[in-house]
């Protein structure tokens, strides 16, 4: 597995022109184009913030998504989350092995923050959920890839590429500006912390942008913002 940890970098955000995403939740309900996964209801609009919930027995926190075109992109958001932290965004795309995916992965998990990339076709994917559900039924937990698992392109991974800790409170408002440019990514939090990486799969179309929160956790999501060149 690839891995690499940058340094902060303070930078001025990048700014495109092309806005795609624009919504501030100021309705009752997720906005339209929006849909959600998981129990009923773990997606709501609250106080004018989308507030997600993931019950403590749920194995696969929801997922709330929303559409878009674009290959190089902006995003920018906001999110606030409970004492336990953890925050998943994610952009998918074409998969270069095949239909669409998860491209990327940026991770808040505690008070770190990491940049991922997810490789691998769709069916090897697909197999792999089988397997640990099944194993989970079975009350057993799967042994890690093997080498020759890890050594075939089209064995589905998650392989992270920088990792840092944060420098700002996460259950305080943080600001996110995430620039995707071919393969390289850029993310800043608070205008003050920024993480490099770059990956392999990100120079495609991308579709989609996915938040996810993890088992038992509680997360906020307010001013949300794609823009394409």
């Amino acid at each position: 597995m690839h891995r690499l940890l940058l340094p902060f970098l303070f930078v001025a955000t990048t700014t495109f022109a092309g806005e795609l995403i624009h919504e501030d939740f100021g309705g009752s309900g997720l906005p339209k184009g929006w849909s959600a996964g998981g129990r009923p209801n773990s997606w709501t609009v609250v106080n004018g913030a989308l507030q997600g919930v993931c019950a403590a027995d749920d194995s696969h926190g929801p997922a709330v998504f929303a559409p878009f075109k674009a290959h190089d992109l902006h995003l920018s958001f906001k999110v606030k989350l409970d004492e336990k932290g953890n925050c998943l965004t994610l952009i998918d795309g074409e998969s270069a092995f095949g239909g669409t995916a998860h491209l990327l992965r940026v991770t808040v998990y505690g008070n770190h923050l990491g940049i991922a990339q997810d490789r691998g076709t769709p069916q090897s994917h697909v197999e792999q959920g089988a397997a640990v559900a099944a194993a989970r039924k079975e009350g057993k937990v799967l042994p890690p890839p093997t080498a020759e698992q890890l050594a075939d392109p089209k064995y589905y991974r998650t392989e992270r590429l920088a990792s840092a800790p944060l420098t700002v409170k996460t259950d305080d408002w943080m600001k996110f500006d995430v620039v995707l440019k071919g393969n390289d990514v850029t993310v800043t939090v608070n205008g003050t912390q920024t993480l490099k990486a770059t990956g392999t799969v990100f120079d495609v179309e991308k579709s989609r942008l996915v938040f996810l929160i993890g088992q038992g956790k509680k997360v906020w999501i307010d001013e949300v913002r794609v823009s394409a060149p």
